[in-house]
């Protein structure tokens, strides 16, 4: 089930963050919303998206490991594209490590393409960052 995120549910979105970076805490703008996946009363997975008046920018997606091939990041996706149609967006844009194929792999499925590269943009300068971009 996906739900809007809560305070409550702070704890858990850190520790499911920190794969994305060992050092991860939610960091919500008045722009954000992030909403979560939660399976059996506890949450797997998470989505933290900025939707500004005409684009969005999906900002972090994570799935915990045991949960992962379970089509969770693609329901995750997918609920925030329709959001973002209803809320009069343009297009999704989002930064991904170009080495990261499973997340590359879900973006494309959902009709992402690659439109740039940013150059030395993670891990402190030493892994690029494809821009991806889906027009609504």
């Amino acid at each position: 089930m996906i739900r809007e995120y809560k305070e409550s549910d702070y704890n858990a979105v850190n520790v499911l963050g920190r794969d994305i970076n060992p050092d991860y805490f939610i960091k919500l703008s008045p722009v954000s919303k992030c909403f979560v996946y939660e399976e059996d009363n506890e949450i797997v997975g998470f989505i933290l998206v900025d939707i500004f008046d005409d684009r969005a920018e999906i900002i972090d997606v994570a799935v915990e490991v045991m949960h992962r091939n379970n089509k969770i990041g693609d329901k995750l996706v997918k609920y925030v594209i329709e959001l973002c149609k209803e809320k009069g967006c343009d297009n999704i844009t989002l930064e991904v490590r170009v080495n990261n194929d499973a997340a590359i792999k879900l973006y494309k499925n959902n009709d992402f393409k690659i439109v740039s590269i940013r150059k030395k943009y993670y891990s402190k300068g030493t892994i690029d960052a494809n821009l991806m971009q889906r027009k609504l």
